[in-house]
């Protein structure tokens, strides 16, 4: 897998992506510095926020993983910056839709 990079044309901007078919697989999304907030929501299943020391294609093992509740949005508020934050998500049930709204 790699990294999807959100690039805002839009304010909100969001993107839909279907997550691994493997259970607890992180998906990183890159999102821009200007965003301000980052709402996720998973369709059906519950799903999993890694905020820091994700990785890429790789099963959750020792992260820090915040779970989220099935159909609920669960937002964010980011510092201000001027670089790409990153963020991990993942659902112990494969093949789990994920939106991702990110607010400037």
């Amino acid at each position: 897998m790699a990294a999807i990079t959100i690039t805002p044309t839009a304010n909100p901007f969001s993107v839909k992506h279907t997550l691994s078919a493997t259970p607890n697989t992180q998906q990183e999304f890159k999102i821009p510095g200007s965003a301000r907030r980052v709402e996720v929501y998973f369709e059906t299943n519950a799903g999993k926020v890694i905020w820091a020391g994700g990785t890429d294609a790789a099963v959750i093992s020792t992260e820090a993983a915040y779970p989220v509740t099935a159909d609920v949005g669960y937002y964010w508020d980011l510092p201000q910056a001027q670089q790409t934050h990153s963020v991990w998500l993942a659902s112990a049930t494969g093949s789990t839709v994920v939106h991702v709204a990110v607010f400037e």
